[in-house]
């Protein structure tokens, strides 16, 4: 659409009126009002404004539908698997009062043991560590120098024993020793069946002690000892296997973010919807998830829907993840709602900026059914997905599209000519719906400083008989600005305009298609001082 006006251009305006102030400087210069059409701007509300482009599919006739994903809940590793901090004390005397004597280079103590692990309920026979740390602080009571052997023959790393050998500086009874080592198990692999692989959750252990072979015989009785502690620190597996039990995580009442429709108010009535919920089982257990509800919250106008399916009236079976020896296949579940047998017609028609959710996992549910070979992984997880299909056919009523835009005016805020006038907004509009349009002078952060008045209503586009639009619909609305509202909109440049949609029809759905748009073109008819304070 193109807008003419038959007024002086306002550059010309201005150039006469410095033409004229050059010719006679002593004379003061003149000033008279002159009235004037100026195009401020031009834009365009499309589909796009409702929905990021980045979720709208279009098929070839131009129909469009939101195609949009959500992650619903997730549950990680360490809901399934924690390996708390740990120490062991391990204490070395003679058992009589003594004393005995050791010559330099003899080993008097030699301990193979085994370090049982608590974790909660699962039984692991193996565990590879991603990260984590051991701790041997020794103290020595004993009037020698002495050579500290730890090692774990059931933790190896490229197929090398993990090993510590430290010094063991002289001490009394009184007045002991400390030495302490720290080594990072990255990377380790425990065999976590004991020396006899015949047990879960147990590492195989060795500590001796031997005189120093550069040092003095010592002669120790039953009152000199040594003490070690061995503490394991910050443990994240990067693999586990065992069995994994049977027990059920209670997940506590959280919420997952929807953007869907964060540009979106008003209501809408939707003629079709159809999703998938896809539960994705990275964790090598079955498991049984009771969901209490899945709830679609509106924080905007404060209402809540539940979802009503079979997911949320019974417990849901989901299947294992398949162990591929250096990795995983999780395995998928997939549910399908629509209008037949759920109300997610209604759950997204609440507009949600929210899914609320609260639910029970249970593992194992029928036992250890996979013989001890239960596993995860580090990244494995048990997650669920919200996958929405929705057909852009719709009843809108009071939809709002707010959209800012910036002028181009002439002058500053402290030096402008401007006065008052009219704004012409002009109007192409090719939507289904009527609208009825504001324009408000706005602030750098959006808050409305003024509403110009009157406003009006544009009419909705013509629909041919496949209710489809045939032709778009021009209108023109006037809206009055005085010379206070000229200067806040001086001050700030922008204007938001607000299109509330609804349809003619209010009991007839209609397709909206990528092509519909609502063009519009801002104009100012006002006065202007030339020689004013510009």
């Amino acid at each position: 659409m193109r807008y003419h006006s038959h007024k002086l251009p306002f550059v010309v305006l201005l150039a006469t009126a410095l033409l004229s102030a050059a010719c006679n400087k002593e004379r003061p210069e003149p000033q008279w009002d002159v009235n004037l059409v100026v195009p401020l701007v031009k834009t365009k509300l499309t589909i796009g404004n409702l929905i990021p482009d980045s979720i709208l599919s279009t098929d070839q006739a131009g129909n469009v539908s939101i195609l949009y994903s959500a992650s619903l809940f997730t549950l990680s590793l360490d809901t399934v698997l924690t390996a708390p901090d740990t120490s062991f004390r391990y204490a070395y005397a003679i058992p009589f009062p003594g004393p005995v004597q050791f010559q330099p280079g003899a080993t008097f103590n030699t301990s193979d043991d085994v370090t049982h692990f608590n974790l909660d309920g699962l039984d692991l026979t193996e565990l590879q560590v991603r990260t984590g740390q051991v701790d041997v602080a020794i103290s020595n009571m004993m009037n020698g120098n002495i050579v500290g052997l730890f090692s774990l023959p059931g933790a190896t790393l490229n197929g090398a024993p993990f090993s510590i050998s430290q010094n063991l500086p002289p001490g009394t009874p009184q007045a002991p020793s400390f030495t302490n080592n720290s080594r990072p198990l990255d990377g380790y692999v425990f065999d976590m069946r004991g020396p006899d692989h015949n047990a879960v959750n147990t590492l195989a252990t060795h500590l001796s002690y031997a005189n120093s072979a550069d040092g003095n015989a010592i002669s120790i009785t039953n009152m000199d000892s040594l003490i070690a502690v061995v503490s394991y620190h910050d443990i994240i597996p990067q693999y586990a296997t065992g069995s994994f039990g049977t027990r059920t995580i209670s997940i506590d009442p959280s919420s997952s973010a929807l953007d869907l429709f964060e540009n979106i108010s008003g209501m809408l009535d939707l003629d079709q919807v159809s999703a998938v919920i896809r539960i994705h089982n990275g964790i090598g257990v079955d498991a049984r998830a009771t969901i209490h509800y899945l709830r679609s919250v509106n924080t905007t106008t404060g209402t809540s829907v539940d979802l009503n399916h079979a997911i949320t009236t019974g417990p849901v079976n989901i299947d294992r993840a398949l162990d591929l020896g250096n990795g995983f296949q999780p395995a998928l579940n997939t549910f399908q709602l629509n209008q037949g047998n759920s109300n997610i017609d209604l759950f997204m028609e609440n507009l949600p900026n929210r899914v609320d959710y609260a639910l029970d996992v249970q593992i194992n549910p029928l036992g250890d059914i996979s013989n001890g070979h239960d596993f995860l992984y580090h990244d494995s997880k048990l997650s669920a997905d919200l996958d929405v299909d929705i057909p852009l056919r719709l009843i809108a009523t009071n939809l709002t599209l707010r959209k800012t835009i910036e002028l181009d005016l002439p002058g500053t805020a402290g030096s402008h000519a401007w006065k008052s006038g009219t704004l012409h907004l002009f109007a192409e509009n090719e939507f289904p719906f009527s609208a009825t349009v504001e324009v408000a002078v706005v602030d750098d952060a959006g808050q409305v400083l003024t509403v110009l008045a009157p406003g009006g209503t544009v009419a909705s586009a013509q629909l041919g008989p496949d209710g489809l639009v045939a032709s778009g619909t021009s209108s023109r609305l006037d809206l009055g600005i005085d010379p206070g509202q000229m200067n806040l909109l001086q001050q700030t440049g922008k204007v938001r305009i607000t299109a509330v949609f609804n349809t003619a029809d209010q009991g007839q759905h209609v397709q909206l298609l990528d092509r519909y748009a609502l063009a519009l073109q801002l104009t100012v008819d006002a006065d202007y001082t030339v020689n004013g304070d510009e």
